[in-house]
């Protein structure tokens, strides 16, 4: 089975992360479907579009869009799956929707796609955390040198986890400030 646009992927584990963990005791934290930070973006390549000549394959490991598992609610208070639901565990993803993939052990950014490392905020209290705004350091990108501290558009970022680290994806072309000071 191929899609002559789309690849085809299956949760890598579960649709929705289910719970944390203390010690040796999980506990559920999912109580609905509304949140989409609590929708999985892990997932595993089916198939590969029909006429696809990447360096994704099938098996590979790679973070998608949230809405591609995210089931909803619809005006009658019907559950429904997305729109990429196939069959069987089974989801659609235009290469668009696909962010990242794992070839050989490494992540690799996806298209036009970069992910930032946020900068903590010295100066906010510890109880409350925080990242300075609108800035970071490109961990993974096709077009900026990893490592650099960079400024970014607002509202052009949005948080993953990755291998429980938080980054903040967007595209190349929102990376728009260079540090070149040198310490």
């Amino acid at each position: 089975m191929q899609s002559p646009e789309s690849f085809i992927v299956t949760p890598k584990e579960k649709k929705y992360k289910s719970g944390k963990k203390f010690g040796d005791v999980e506990f559920e934290t999912v109580t609905s479907i509304e949140n989409a930070k609590d929708v999985s973006k892990e997932a595993i390549v089916v198939a590969l579009p029909l006429n696809y000549d990447g360096e994704i394959e099938v098996g590979d490991e790679v973070i998608i869009h949230h809405n591609i598992f995210r089931d909803y609610y619809n005006q009658r208070g019907v559950m429904k799956h997305s729109r990429a639901y196939l069959y069987d565990d089974l989801y659609t993803a235009i290469p668009e929707e696909l962010f990242l993939y794992k070839k050989n052990g490494e992540w690799k950014p996806n298209l036009n796609f970069c992910f930032i490392e946020p900068i903590e905020e010295d100066t906010i209290s510890i109880l409350e955390g925080g990242f300075l705004p609108f800035t970071g350091t490109v961990w993974l990108s096709n077009e900026h040198k990893t490592k650099e501290p960079i400024g970014f558009t607002p509202e052009s970022e949005y948080e993953v986890w990755v291998d429980d680290k938080l980054y903040y994806r967007m595209r190349d072309s929102d990376v728009c400030i260079y540090d070149r000071f040198e310490a």
